[in-house]
């Protein structure tokens, strides 16, 4: 798999997700709908169905304690990272409308979900000892080994 495809998945479906429980979601989901159908109906229905049910699952979520939901939010944002893998390896031309998107998406959360949102590093290098410590959240801190 390419290294933007991964990138680009992680960081729509955290996004996305994180963007399911808020107002300016409606907007988001039309649009992502459009961009996954490709100018096929049926698949833009399709990926409604599939927005609307992961929406549902996450706004019934929000109000249970925080523990519910990190691991709601956890799950449904996999499914979304995998579905935008599998989409973006068949259809690679539609980078820029998602990586759009994204960016859309994240400026228009609410700063307390926006600083929820995994933020992707690429390309980096570590030299020397380090430690990284990740959770089923994806939330992950990088610092140097004492």
């Amino acid at each position: 798999m390419l290294e933007w495809v991964a990138a680009l998945a992680l960081a729509g479906a955290t996004t996305f997700t994180e963007s399911m429980a808020e107002q300016a979601w409606q907007s988001t989901r039309d649009t992502l709908a459009r961009i996954l159908g490709r100018g096929s109906a049926e698949r833009e229905q399709r990926a409604l169905a599939r927005l609307d049910e992961s929406a549902a699952e996450v706004v019934r979520v929000s109000e249970a304690d925080e523990a519910d939901e990190a691991a709601v939010l956890a799950r449904v944002a996999g499914r979304w990272e995998t579905r935008l893998q599998d989409f973006l390896d068949e259809h690679p031309e539609a980078r820029g409308e998602l990586e759009a998107l994204v960016s859309q998406a994240r400026a228009a959360l609410p700063e307390e979900r926006a600083t929820r949102v995994t933020q992707t590093l690429s390309h980096n290098k570590i030299t020397g000892d380090a430690i990284v410590i990740g959770s089923a959240g994806r939330d992950i801190t990088i610092g140097r080994k004492s």
